[in-house]
């Protein structure tokens, strides 16, 4: 089990993930949508260069199918959150 496919990884407990299991000797792919609210639409800086990164969203069928054929395992961290909204 070599190729990890990580849902959510942009975020913050996502990119620690991508850190540790590419520090492991695993191949990991990131799916983010990168939801304007909380990443302005842009990859971070601080996401690991090595891993292997696709924008795109869970409800896209075609792309999650074309995916997940080269995947040995998924972690699921995506979510839709309201970052913003929290702050009041």
């Amino acid at each position: 089990m070599n190729k990890i496919l990580i849902t959510g990884g942009a975020g913050f407990i996502g990119s620690h993930t991508v850190d540790l299991l590419i520090k492991k000797g695993y191949d990991v792919t990131i799916l983010d949508n990168l939801e304007y609210q909380v990443h302005e639409g842009k990859i971070p800086e601080c996401l690991n260069k090595e891993a292997i990164f696709i924008k795109g969203d869970l409800k896209d069928k075609e792309l999650i199918k074309k995916i997940i054929k080269d995947v040995d395992a998924i972690i699921h961290l995506a979510s839709a959150v309201g970052v913003g909204q929290s702050m009041y």
